[in-house]
């Protein structure tokens, strides 16, 4: 089964006759997809430890700006303009995408318009006791389904990004865009790769969290030849690996 199939079940059910479907296949081909983590917060540096403060509330550091309008300038207008754009609620997130606006010389648009908030890509809820401190239980109970105490496991990160990535196919279809800029964190990302791509449990543990501002990119195989990994239509770049 195509890795898409459910998600535009509905998309698909709209064209009518054999040559909508054959533009619809064409246009998806077209698609690009970047997937980049917030920049370095407060957090990431040490100043503030994420169960003693609220996790949504951390804003980004100094360094973290820098980054985000890196992340603009590489990207560029040309990407970002016209584009769909999608972002955790969470501060650090917020601000990454004004940086990232502000890094290609644009205004960032008023939300609801071309600028979407969706709970569903917040971070992975760790609770509000330290992670590290059960580290030998997701060892035990394997790191993609342990749940930590009072927060979320990676799967269940999972089963909500499976639901974004159908209501993002559906606002790609009302929108008729073809470009999409996700900003996100680290474990999020992973989740929609393995989504996207139907990765296996063992395929999403070789995968590192990305750095802060990092940008993966999902597309038509065909265009990304140094791909990491792939299905029968698609690929992915910019991914970090676990050394072995």
């Amino acid at each position: 089964m195509d890795e898409l199939d459910g998600a535009l079940q509905a998309y698909r059910r709209a064209a009518s006759g054999p040559r909508a479907r054959c533009l619809l296949r064409s246009d998806l081909m077209s698609l690009v997809i970047k997937l980049v983590r917030h920049g370095e917060s407060e957090a990431n540096i040490g100043r503030v430890l994420t169960h003693e403060v609220a996790d949504h509330a951390i804003p980004l550091s100094e360094r973290g700006w820098d980054q985000a309008r890196a992340v603009g300038r590489k990207l560029g207008r040309s990407f970002i303009d016209g584009a769909l754009v999608y972002s955790s609620p969470y501060r650090r997130t917020r601000d990454t995408v004004v940086g990232i606006y502000e890094g290609c010389g644009m205004i960032p648009p008023e939300r609801r318009h071309a600028l979407y908030e969706d709970p569903r890509l917040r971070e992975v809820e760790h609770g509000y006791e330290p992670a590290e401190e059960q580290e030998e239980l997701r060892r035990t109970h394997g790191s993609f389904y342990y749940r930590f105490r009072g927060g979320e496991s990676p799967a269940d990160c999972y089963d909500r990004t499976s639901s974004f990535l159908e209501s993002m196919m559906r606002q790609i279809e009302r929108k008729q865009t073809e470009r999409i800029l996700i900003v996100t964190h680290g474990l999020t990302i992973r989740c929609f790769v393995m989504r996207f791509l139907h990765l296996s449990v063992e395929e999403f543990d070789s995968l590192a969290n990305p750095a802060n501002c990092d940008i993966v990119t999902l597309a038509d195989k065909n265009t990304l030849p140094e791909s990491q990994f792939s299905s029968e239509r698609w690929a992915v770049t910019g991914l970090r690996l676990r050394s072995s």
